[in-house]
């Protein structure tokens, strides 16, 4: 029954996303970060969702009249520029069906992302593609808080099957990411719609729960860094210093002794106290390093594998994924791959403190000054939670790229008309009191061809 549920619901987005394509835009975020077909029992596991969805989507969009342009902002710059690289790396490593099916998958995401960009073109829409993506990955917050709470923490929690975020590392990072943009999400609410608000509270609140249910350890880390980044960044410093005062013993007490042994080994007085996960990571991190150094273009979508262990690796026998996002970019696209690829992030959070600059001190634009700093918070989870997996090319931190972008293009936008409509008034008075304009005694330049 459930997976005839999903499918009609799936169904009936079609004809709304062949009429309005950013309907599309919706479509696929909730496919991508809910994986809904996921949740089913029978054949609706195995049908193509995504390429269903995908394929009319781009229908949609190209006989649309929707802007086909991207603003060349330099995070986009960067990405393409990334692009072109990973491109070049495939070219030159070994194709085998892995590599294969891990580029097309990569290059499908880097090409809805830009597709996204495009159509992102006003408030409402970025805000409707944050509420759909941090509902879509808040469910399996809500999902994994209640589960921890009845488990007592001692059940792991995972995410869903197929996605990204599989994994409990992943996972937790993956909701911790989320957290800083449900509570911008609140900020929009009204103050008469007190369940909503209250509502959301309750999924951060669960989020990050699940998230510490996960048991990983990345994803405590990626907690605490999201936690000072958020009394630093948000409103009402105050409140949130309360919450996190409160609520951290609390949370802390009610793990189990298991958690607290786990956490324990986060921070070990030399490399040999650690256990074999992470000293297997320290040889990954060692092999992607010695691996840049000596091939230009990496080892490919591939490059973690046995023969270039034995070739790079202090421990050829001790093989191990990358699990960091930076040594996963390193070890596959070399150091001119993982240069760019780190350009892409430095240059966002850049672009995301000019957003700030400009919108801080005016209070009909706090909204933007807002939504750049929980980005801003979104990413640090992303920085700091990525170096202990492997999460280089999941399209959530690309959606927080573009969302930087498509911000700043949009408050840009306002300011302009602003000024152009200030300067259209201030020319009407001038012509109203008979006055000449400023303009008429500007020296004009000397032709240097008469």
């Amino acid at each position: 029954m459930r997976d005839y549920l999903i499918l009609l619901v799936i169904i009936a987005c079609i004809p709304l996303t062949l009429r309005r394509p950013f309907f599309g835009v919706l479509v696929w975020c909730w496919i991508s970060y809910m994986v809904p077909h996921r949740l089913g029992w029978g054949f609706i596991q195995t049908l193509p969702i995504a390429a269903i969805i995908g394929l009319v989507f781009l229908v949609s969009y190209l006989f649309s009249k929707e802007p086909k342009r991207i603003p060349l902002h330099s995070p986009i710059v960067f990405l393409l520029l990334f692009n072109i690289w990973m491109v070049i790396t495939f070219i030159m490593s070994v194709k085998d069906p892995y590599v294969l099916s891990q580029f097309e998958k990569i290059m499908k995401i880097q090409f809805f992302t830009l597709i996204i960009l495009a159509l992102l073109t006003s408030r409402q829409r970025i805000e409707q593609a944050l509420w759909v993506v941090a509902l879509s990955i808040g469910f399996y917050g809500v999902k994994g808080g209640i589960y921890t709470i009845q488990t007592a923490g001692g059940g792991r929690v995972w995410g869903p099957t197929g996605g990204f975020f599989y994994g409990n590392n992943e996972l937790a990072l993956t909701l911790l990411i989320i957290v800083p943009i449900l509570f911008y999400l609140r900020y929009l609410v009204p103050a008469n719609m007190r369940w909503l608000k209250l509502g959301l509270l309750a999924v951060m609140g669960l989020s990050v729960l699940a998230a510490l249910g996960t048991q990983s350890r990345g994803g405590l880390v990626a907690c605490i860094c999201v936690g000072v980044f958020l009394w630093l960044k948000g409103p009402n410093k105050l409140a949130v210093a309360l919450v996190i005062l409160l609520a951290t013993p609390v949370v802390y007490q009610f793990m189990p002794d298991r958690w607290h042994d786990r956490m324990a080994t986060i921070i070990e007085p030399d490399r040999e106290s650690y256990d074999g996960s992470v000293k297997g990571r320290f040889n990954a991190w060692e092999m992607a390093y010695n691996m840049a150094k000596d091939r230009p273009f990496g080892g490919g979508l591939n490059g973690f594998k046995a023969e270039h262990f034995y070739l790079y690796a202090p421990e050829p026998n001790r093989q191990h994924d990358s699990h960091s996002i930076y040594f996963q970019v390193m070890g596959h696209h070399g150091f001119i791959g993982f240069a760019l690829w780190l350009a892409i992030y430095l240059s966002t959070w850049r672009s995301a403190k000019k957003t700030i600059k400009l919108t801080n001190k005016r209070d009909d634009l706090k909204w933007a000054a807002l939504l750049a700093k929980m980005l801003q918070c979104s990413l640090i989870a992303y920085a700091s939670g990525g170096a202990f997996l492997g999460l280089a090319y999941f399209d959530l931190p690309y959606h927080l790229v573009v969302t930087v972008v498509a911000l700043q293009v949009v408050v840009k936008k306002q300011l302009a008309a602003e000024a152009a409509e200030k300067k259209q008034q201030q020319d009407q008075r001038l012509a109203e009191a008979g006055q000449p304009h400023p303009d008429r005694f500007k020296v004009q330049a000397p032709n240097s061809y008469e």
